[in-house]
């Protein structure tokens, strides 16, 4: 079985400088996904949404119920650049409306207390331990996903 490199490995340096690459997927923290937003809609690419994550040394961990997906909201008969256009300000739109119903970090303290109290007990900082997977697609990968719908 051959791995893959996922898409957002594309993204521009900066933006991957500031990520976690994990397990094959990429996290930002919080704070950074309105830059990564901007530089996947500016690479052309779809804002597919992603997952609130713990990432501590030892712990990977997903909060599957703070979630974003953008790209659901996006009409897939639009024109690609229209889409990803559209993807960008709903994602914006998502996260900031996330944040408002949800304390990502209570979240994370809620979801894995076994892993989190250790860690802040021994020094680490909870901003540290809060992540935020974002995925995102292609045109192509876009198409055969629509084309594999309509065979379904």
């Amino acid at each position: 079985m051959t791995e893959t490199t996922p898409l957002e490995a594309q993204l521009p340096a900066h933006i991957l400088a500031k990520a976690d690459f994990q397990h094959g997927e990429y996290a930002w923290r919080v704070k950074d996904i309105p830059e990564v937003i901007k530089a996947v809609a500016d690479a052309g690419f779809l804002n597919l949404g992603g997952q609130l994550q713990i990432r501590i040394p030892g712990c990977i961990g997903e909060c599957d119920w703070v979630d974003a997906d953008p790209a659901a909201m996006v009409p897939p008969d639009l024109p690609w650049d229209v889409r990803v256009r559209m993807a960008a300000e709903l994602s914006h739109q998502e996260m900031t409306d996330l944040q408002q119903h949800f304390d990502f970090h209570q979240q994370i303290r809620e979801a894995f207390p076994a892993h989190v109290e250790p860690y802040l007990a021994s020094g680490g900082k909870i901003e540290d331990a809060t992540w935020f997977v974002w995925y995102v697609m292609d045109e192509a990968g876009d198409k055969a996903f629509q084309e594999a719908q309509t065979e379904e």
